[in-house]
């Protein structure tokens, strides 16, 4: 790898968008480190893409640390940790599970920020991605910590891009719909019990919202993230971008 490589740092990235995310940029010519509670799978898919993997459990903001030990340059920091966190009404939502989904959701990606903004003004560039939902932008009935930890992070996205433009640093929000894979499949899980509907009923639900009616892939949300990074986006910051299929 060249060691004057564009660099991304990814967390959650040993399955679903993330390691999609990962496996395209390194076919790009990134540097990437990928970075997951999973330090099994994390190594495997880090070696077969040609990534560093550094074991992290984002909840732990000393293991956040040492992701970005010894890493003066960041280019791109992509915030992708997230959790579905407990389903049912809001005054039944334990506090354990509203504490634990903010956490991943929410703070990891404030401390993430944190720890990357000082390193991107000194060499005066640099992207972030929050990954956050369209859960950000509407109600979310029986998933109040999910909802409150997806509006969160547009708010920190669009304070932070006003606060760090002057840096020639762009922050962003990817606002994904239903996406194909593991994350969905735990949703639509939880819709069916909560609601008291069958599996088929509630991936019917999650479909109907979707203008195109079909589940976006992990691909198209890569395909957005590399633009987003690149300069053909230089102009583009503190926006919440939805790649959701037209999800309403």
């Amino acid at each position: 790898m060249d060691d004057k490589a564009r660099l991304a740092v990814i967390t959650a990235s040993a399955a679903g968008i993330g390691l999609v995310v990962a496996e395209n940029l390194c076919r790009d010519g990134w540097k990437v480190i990928l970075s997951d509670i999973d330090s099994q799978k994390g190594e495997r898919e880090a070696h077969r893409i040609g990534a560093e993997f550094r074991a992290c459990d984002v909840g732990d903001p000393r293991q956040l640390e040492r992701i970005f030990t010894g890493l003066n340059r960041i280019d791109l920091l992509i915030n992708n940790a997230g959790i579905m966190g407990p389903s049912g009404p809001t005054w039944e939502c334990p506090y354990d599970g509203w504490e634990e989904t903010l956490k991943i959701n929410l703070t990891s990606h404030f401390i993430a920020c944190s720890l990357v903004v000082p390193r991107m003004i000194q060499v005066g560039r640099g992207v972030i991605i929050n990954m956050s939902s369209m859960a950000g932008l509407f109600a979310w009935p029986t998933r109040v910590a999910y909802g409150v930890s997806k509006w969160g992070a547009l708010g920190l996205t669009k304070t932070l891009a006003k606060e760090v433009a002057q840096y020639g640093i762009r922050v962003n929000a990817i606002l994904p719909g239903a996406v194909r894979g593991d994350r969905i499949e735990q949703g639509i899980a939880a819709f069916a019990k909560a609601n008291n509907v069958s599996l088929e009923e509630a991936r019917s639900h999650y479909l109907s919202r979707q203008a195109t009616g079909k589940l976006v892939e992990p691909q198209e949300i890569a395909d957005t993230i590399l633009f987003l990074a690149s300069d053909k986006a230089k102009s583009i910051t503190g926006q919440f971008i939805q790649v959701s299929g037209g999800f309403e």
